[in-house]
């Protein structure tokens, strides 16, 4: 029997090689998909370890040791401390240190201390600048930066003693021996997990005998745990889980800082991130290839049923038969699925699972197929003939995957954000139905076609859509094609979107094309210092970007800023108007150690508020609030002390009125610092012969008697993108509530996204009580900005900390979770692409020619004859590109836009999507044209 069927597969080996490849393909593109996650997510993984901060990455165990009662250091933490931190594949670093200071000054400030410090193989982990390292008792190595800062150089002495801070002079005094040491070394840290939380800056190193040599009280025990490489990846995660959560069920130890938890949350997002889409491409590629190995095994078996049922005329045994039928198929379907599978996985174990489980349920299924069709009858076997019943059983397969299509769709999108059951399913689905209604179509439209071609005279186009009409065989691999062309379109529409809807984000999150960070600095100066160094407001704009505010130098908005498509009801430029619609006027400054304001008090209502001055000083000092004393009845000045020297801006005049409705205050301010005044609701302010006149009434507003410089709109335009608060109020650049008015409405905005408020930042700084300074400074620049500007910025006092671009932002969050996911998609619609071609090749030997034999018999030209299965291959290419294009859009349209990392609302670019069906278009017919070869010998 062995013998026989090897003597089968050497006679017919043209089909053998067929489903060896189809087999191959179809496990290779199942092992893809695990072994893509794998790569991805190692990826992942590798880039948040490397984008997290040293205290996420490490963890440290620190503890004040003091001396015993003989003299010593305890060492019971230094013993038994590493037992707090035995996290797998982390290494552990001990360091000690204490606060010294100058022997020779017996008190000095916190400024005037010294940190001197022994940490394990500190030479091993910093890089020479100048010198050597530590090898001898007294030697002693620093940074350059602290070698500046304690004012040594190479070979220096260096006299210190420990420190202890003393309550009562506020300093800290010497005590114990000094220790007497020479700067040997100049270093440089190496950047490297080593050094965890710790900073070589303002630290004396030295080694462990010249440490335990100073006379101290205490010292500061550390043992800092960072990952060796690989230490964290994907296979060691469940063990670093593992003892995190040993570790918290232990209980929390004050000593230990434990920063890992928020780096494997992240992690642990990105991977789903990842893997949420993979399901959707994954699912239907496998079906597709078992699709197409049982139409080609099934191809086969049709075309032998014939030679089976002359060996069951001539009676052999049914086992025997059974046999003959089943190894054919079954052997080089095993052996393509192994190497298949083993091409695929590229050693990840759990993809050769999946690859091995494939080849196995594909030869399960080959030997179905290869039973039942040597158990017809032997009459219908001998007749070529199909099984009867198959009609009444398509139709109702039909109708149940179109009911299951259905409910997928529905279990979609009442699943929420788990995907599980028939949910991964859904889009092949929906194609496996348009790609039935396509095969129930074709024959009567190419039945049609056939009649309309007779008429004019076409005999060619006739006999191929006669043959597409009539063949079973062409509506199956039509279904198979469709399916294949609609995964390319679904994904590259996927892959397109997700594109986009990155680079989108990525515009949104940035703001500009490059965004500079600037170090602490008052509002002004940052504003003075941009419009300085770009007068004409082409390239560089001012930015304070808070949590839920971005103020910004409107006037340059719509010139710098990326603004969303669609983002506003109005254009950017107009928006930029409406945010600042007038020139602020002059400030009102006050110079001097005393501030003081004459006043004349018309009308109290028996009050007696007391009057406060808020004064923002320019030099970036912290904000002052000057009480000058209650008022009173008549003309009185009232005065208070304020470090004004270089000036301070006149931010308000504040009384505190009571929150009960009913009082008024009317007051003269006689030569005001300006006469341009803004009074809350209910108040009003006019001028006066020598200055200006306010009444404020008290009421339920906390800036009831709030009177402050204007020269800026009374209600400060904002763009916000949701409705503002009832009472016009909004809480500005130091929190202190606004009036505010909408100049329109927003749906997206620049760094905010979807939820925040726009507003001019000369305007908000104008009505803020706070001294200026702002941590959130930014300045935005365009793509194309000269280095010329940046140079004038630094040149204006601004320093720069970091840089942000739409680029790299960009390319970041297209290495996200959920954009390398989608891109497998990409992968998985090619391999379906190249699946459904392997099949256009594989069932060529099962074209049958015997009517085109006939006619040609009956005097049927042969040029006639040799083009009519070229034309009907091609035709059912091209009604497969077309069915296939409309059931990708009903599969995107149903679910697709809303796959994770996906915008709905995002249109596909109609480039990649045509480039990627010109490519499936191109493979497929290839594949046509080796069809024809085969078919025709």
């Amino acid at each position: 029997m062995t013998a026989l069927v090897l003597a089968m597969l050497r006679a017919r080996w043209r089909p053998a090689v067929a489903l060896f490849v189809l087999a191959a393909l179809a496990s290779a593109g199942v092992a893809l998909a695990p072994r893509y996650l794998d790569r991805t997510e190692e990826g992942l993984i590798a880039d948040q370890v490397a984008a997290a901060r040293p205290d996420e990455r490490s963890m440290v165990a620190a503890q004040t040791v003091e001396r015993n009662d003989v003299g010593d250091m305890d060492g019971r933490f230094e013993r038994d401390g590493a037992r707090l931190l035995d996290a797998p594949g982390f290494s552990l670093v001990f360091s000690a240190s204490f606060t010294a200071q100058p022997a020779d000054r017996p008190a000095v400030f916190l400024d005037g201390t010294r940190t001197v410090a022994y940490r394990d193989d500190v030479c091993a982990h910093v890089r020479l600048v100048a010198g050597r390292c530590l090898m001898s008792q007294g030697d002693a190595v620093v940074t350059g930066e602290t070698a500046r800062r304690l004012a040594v150089q190479l070979g220096d002495p260096l006299s210190l003693s420990a420190s202890a801070y003393d309550s009562q002079s506020s300093r800290f005094v010497a005590e114990g021996s000094p220790g007497y040491l020479t700067v040997v070394g100049i270093v440089q840290p190496v950047a490297a997990a080593y050094w965890g939380r710790s900073s070589a800056e303002g630290t004396v190193f030295v080694d462990r005998r010249t440490f335990d040599g100073f006379g101290r009280r205490s010292e500061l025990e550390t043992i800092d745990a960072y990952p060796q490489d690989g230490a964290v990846r994907a296979a060691t995660l469940p063990r670093l889980r593992a003892w995190l959560d040993r570790r918290a069920a232990e209980g929390g130890d004050p000593q230990v800082t434990i920063g890992l938890v928020g780096l494997l949350d992240r992690i642990d997002a990105a991977r789903a991130a990842a893997r949420a889409p993979v399901p959707f491409a994954a699912a239907p590629v496998a079906l597709l290839g078992c699709a197409v190995l049982l139409f080609a095994v099934a191809t086969g078996a049709r075309v032998n049923r014939f030679e089976h049922g002359i060996v069951a005329l001539r009676g052999a045994r049914r086992t025997s038969r059974w046999v003959l039928a089943v190894a054919e198929p079954a052997l080089p379907v095993l052996a393509g699925g192994l190497v298949g599978s083993l091409a695929g996985a590229g050693g990840v174990p759990s993809a050769l699972q999946y690859g091995i489980a494939l080849a196995a349920a594909a030869v399960l299924a080959a030997a179905v197929v290869a039973v039942r069709s040597v158990s017809a009858p032997l009459s219908d076997m001998l007749r070529r003939v199909d099984r009867r019943g198959a009609r009444w059983r398509s139709a109702t397969s039909e109708i149940l995957a179109g009911l299951l299509a259905v409910v997928a769709v529905v279990h979609f999108h009442t699943s929420g954000d788990t995907v599980y059951g028939v949910a991964p399913l859904t889009p092949a689905l929906l194609m496996l139905v348009a790609a039935l209604l396509a095969a129930r179509a074709l024959p009567i439209v190419a039945a049609r076609v056939a009649g309309a071609a007779l008429h004019r005279g076409r005999p060619v186009t006739a006999l191929a859509a006669l043959r597409l009409a009539r063949q079973p065989a062409g509506r199956r691999l039509l279904i198979v094609l469709v399916v294949a062309v609609a995964l390319l379109g679904f994904a590259t529409t996927g892959v397109t979107v997700a594109a986009a809807t990155q680079n989108a984000r990525a515009d949104v999150a940035v703001g500009a094309g490059r965004v500079l960070s600037v170090a602490p600095v008052t509002r002004q100066r940052l504003l003075a210092a941009t419009r300085a160094a770009d007068p004409a407001g082409r390239y560089a704009m001012a930015v304070v970007a808070l949590p839920d505010l971005l103020a910004v130098d409107a006037p340059r908005l719509s010139t710098v800023a990326i603004w969303p498509a669609g983002a506003a009801d109005r254009a950017p430029a107009d928006v930029a108007g409406a945010l600042h619609p007038i020139a602020a006027a002059a400030l009102a400054v006050l110079r001097g150690a005393t501030v003081s304001f004459d006043i004349t008090v018309t009308r109290l209502d028996e009050l007696s508020p007391e009057l406060v001055a808020f004064l923002a000083p320019q030099d970036g000092t912290k904000g002052l609030e000057v009480r000058l004393g209650r008022l009173q009845p008549g003309r009185h000045t009232y005065s208070g002390a304020a470090a004004c020297t270089a000036g301070c801006r006149l931010a308000g005049l504040g009384l505190d009125l009571p929150r009960t409705s009913g009082p008024t205050v009317a007051l003269t301010l006689h030569d005001p610092p300006t006469r341009d005044w803004r009074t809350p609701p209910g108040g009003s302010v006019t001028a006066a012969a020598d200055g200006v006149a306010f009444t404020v009434q008290a009421g339920g507003r906390a800036d009831a008697g709030l009177l402050q410089p204007a020269g800026i709109p009374e209600r400060i335009p904002v763009l916000p993108t949701g409705p503002l608060p009832p009472d016009g109020l909004l809480g500005s650049l130091d929190s202190t509530p606004i009036p505010v008015a909408a100049v329109g409405a927003a749906h997206t905005l620049p760094r905010l996204g979807g939820h925040g408020t726009l507003v001019d930042l000369e305007y908000a700084d104008r009505l803020a009580r706070d001294s200026g300074v702002t941590d959130a400074a930014e300045v935005w620049l365009t793509p194309d900005t000269p280095q010329s500007i940046v140079d004038a910025l630094t040149a204006g006092g601004l320093t720069v900390t970091g840089e942000r671009t739409v680029e790299g932002e960009r390319a970041l969050r297209n290495r996200s979770g959920g954009a390398l996911g989608m891109r497998f998609s990409l992968l998985a619609g090619v391999a379906a692409v190249l699946l459904g071609a392997a099949g256009l090749v594989a069932t060529a030997l099962g074209v049958n020619r015997a009517d085109l034999s006939a006619l040609r018999r009956q005097g049927v030209p042969a040029r006639v004859t040799r083009r009519v299965e070229p034309a009907a291959t091609l035709a059912l290419v091209a009604v497969a590109l077309v069915a296939g294009t409309l059931a990708a859009a009903v599969a995107w349209l149903a679910i697709g836009r809303y796959l994770p990392a996906v915008d709905p609302d995002m249109a596909p670019a109609p480039a990649p999507l045509g480039l990627a069906l010109g490519a499936a278009a191109a493979v497929l017919c290839v594949s046509a044209w080796l069809r024809q070869r085969l078919a025709a010998g």
